[in-house]
């Protein structure tokens, strides 16, 4: 069975929030953050129910397996999201709107490698690409896999700041410009 994405729901919390802890920075060894990956911020059920609300969380599953997750806010609901993502929202005002914020995105370790992170992104993109024209990234540059892999994936370095000592890269692309490709 090939890989599907989907929106989240109530019931899929508990696995979303377990992939989300598995990837935290306080997960991954630090000398190994650059290069596996690792999430920022913190994620609890009460987190997921306040995104959950906005366009949602996507799931890429293949036979009923959690392969990824997206999680996804509206530029307009950034108030009450990490500075990051708020100084991210304020960077790209300009963009043609409203603006998609997106991530963290994670991946699965025993689906790494195999496109996930495009399928995922591709299937967020079909279902929200009408709404919104434009969809943006923060990534910490220390997180090298993931800075790797959205160049990997076309998106476009829109700005950088620094906020509490941390680098940070907001990238950007077009939901609507986001072709799907097959999941390997």
């Amino acid at each position: 069975m090939p890989m599907s994405v989907r929106l989240a729901t109530e019931e899929d919390r508990p696995a979303v929030l377990a992939l989300l802890r598995s990837a935290h920075e306080d997960a991954v060894p630090e000398e190994e953050r650059g290069e596996k990956g690792f999430v920022q911020g913190e994620w609890d059920e009460e987190a997921l129910a306040a995104v959950a609300s906005g366009p949602g969380i996507f799931l890429a599953e293949e036979k009923d397996e959690l392969a990824g997750v997206v999680v996804t806010a509206d530029d307009g609901d950034a108030a009450g999201l990490p500075a990051a993502v708020r100084r991210t929202a304020e960077s790209t005002r300009r963009l043609e709107g409203p603006v998609l914020l997106y991530g963290p995105v994670v991946v699965a370790p025993k689906f790494r490698g195999r496109g996930a992170v495009r399928f995922l992104l591709s299937g967020m993109a079909l279902m929200l690409g009408e709404r919104y024209p434009s969809a943006a990234l923060v990534v910490e540059d220390a997180n090298q896999r993931a800075i790797k892999v959205h160049r990997a994936l076309g998106m476009k370095k829109h700005t950088r700041f620094t906020l509490d000592d941390r680098a940070y890269t907001v990238f950007v692309f077009a939901p609507k410009d986001f072709l799907p490709k097959r999941a390997k």
